[in-house]
């Protein structure tokens, strides 16, 4: 993400929802991390965890009690939860994270995702000791947090796509844009972040 997007981002004035590492980068409404395995690492590491000024979200409720988080029940289901207070698992953060975005926004919203690009970068190796480039615009997650979806012949993260696939908007009233360059997750409507905030 450039520098100017970023601050775009940060100007915007809308509600900003975010999962796992977002929240070093960006003002959040709400964040949400699905593993407890990430809350135990960065929870006694980032004062900025711990301290912001933001809703921490997660499905398990052993985590959410040790480290006062709110919780939200979890279950396996295609598409979104219409019930507030349950989202689908969906194997993934940014999955959680869009259901627990609708649960705030409601029937009507337009939701932007950042960052959906559901795909490996060129030249990226499954491998701990030398990955060969970061998954993620934030940088790489420390080797004891690594773990790895089901992905196809061009790095698309293919048991991810087969989740959102469950998802059609129109289902629950809302937009989904997928301002990501070079997405895999391409059957949301698509749209320039520019253009959309």
């Amino acid at each position: 993400m450039t520098p100017d997007l970023a601050q775009l981002i940060r100007n915007s004035g809308l509600p900003k929802f975010g999962c796992n590492n977002t929240y070093q980068e960006f003002d959040l409404t709400a964040l949400l991390a699905c593993n407890p395995e990430w809350w135990d690492y960065y929870w006694p590491r980032d004062k900025r965890l711990r301290e912001g000024d933001f809703a921490k979200w997660t499905w398990d409720k052993p985590t959410a009690e040790r480290y006062g988080l709110a919780h939200i029940l979890g279950e396996w289901g295609d598409g979104l939860s219409i019930d507030s207070r349950v989202i689908h698992y969906g194997h993934s953060s940014g999955y959680q994270l869009l259901n627990l975005a609708y649960h705030y926004m409601g029937y009507g919203a337009e939701l932007i995702l950042i960052g959906y690009d559901l795909r490996y970068p060129e030249g990226y190796k499954r491998d701990k000791k030398d990955p060969g480039g970061d998954r993620h615009y934030f940088g790489e997650y420390p080797p004891e947090l690594h773990h790895w979806p089901q992905v196809g012949p061009g790095g698309e993260m293919t048991g991810l796509l087969d989740c959102y696939l469950t998802i059609n908007p129109d289902d629950y009233g809302i937009r989904i844009i997928n301002c990501s360059p070079n997405s895999a997750l391409d059957f949301f409507e698509t749209g320039s972040l520019e253009d959309e905030i």
